[in-house]
């Protein structure tokens, strides 16, 4: 899962909103050094990112991408999932998505993590221009498929036809995510009840499944 659907998933499990979109950004099993509640939200990121990758209904949309780009497959899903959350938002959550936004650039605002230039200079980018709310639109998404082009140099060309494929299997990908997304909220829902009596055995899934 992408950003917005990691912080949907932390306003779902009442959890910290910053730490569950730090799991991208924070590496390694000791996390001890970190504020309870941002390694618990790093931890459900985890726990939440293992079961999307391992779910037969994004296994199943994987294979569909052509073969060229489809080593980017997870990619694509994920940030389109962005998109199709913030279509259906209102049927995931009771409280406007500006608003949960909001509390998570508050929470963006009062920390820091010294010498991550990866998560400083997103932390920035998301400071100043405050642009979560885009991806209500899906050339956000297509956006966003040339920006990781340009991150990685041109070594894999994705965009055009990830955009394409995206157009040509919208009620696919559509009926996946309505399938799927209910069945991660209760997941993440499952992994907080359960994690303060069965945290050690979480953080050795964790570790054995880190991307």
């Amino acid at each position: 899962m992408n950003y917005i659907a990691h912080i949907h998933i932390g306003s779902h499990t009442k959890t910290n909103l910053l730490g569950n979109f730090l799991g991208d950004f924070v590496k390694g099993s000791q996390l001890q050094y970190l504020p309870f509640e941002i390694e618990q939200g790093i931890r459900l990121h985890r726990s939440i990112d293992v079961f999307t990758d391992s779910h037969p209904l994004i296994i199943e949309l994987k294979q569909c991408f052509p073969m060229d780009i489809r080593r980017m497959a997870g990619v694509v899903i994920d940030i389109y999932f962005d998109y199709l959350l913030m279509q259906a938002w209102k049927k995931y959550s009771k409280v406007h998505f500006n608003i949960i936004f909001a509390e998570f650039y508050q929470q963006l605002e009062q920390f820091s993590l010294p010498g991550n230039t990866h998560f400083s200079q997103q932390a920035e980018r998301l400071k100043s221009h405050r642009w979560l709310h885009q991806y209500m639109n899906i050339e956000t998404c297509f956006r966003a498929f040339l920006s990781i082009e340009n991150r990685l140099r041109n070594k894999i060309i994705f965009a055009h036809k990830a955009q394409l494929f995206l157009l040509q299997h919208n009620e696919q990908l559509e009926s996946s995510f309505q399938q799927f997304y209910p069945e991660c909220l209760d997941h993440g829902q499952k992994f907080i009840q359960n994690y303060g009596t069965n945290n050690s055995s979480n953080d050795n899934t964790n570790n054995n499944c880190e991307k």
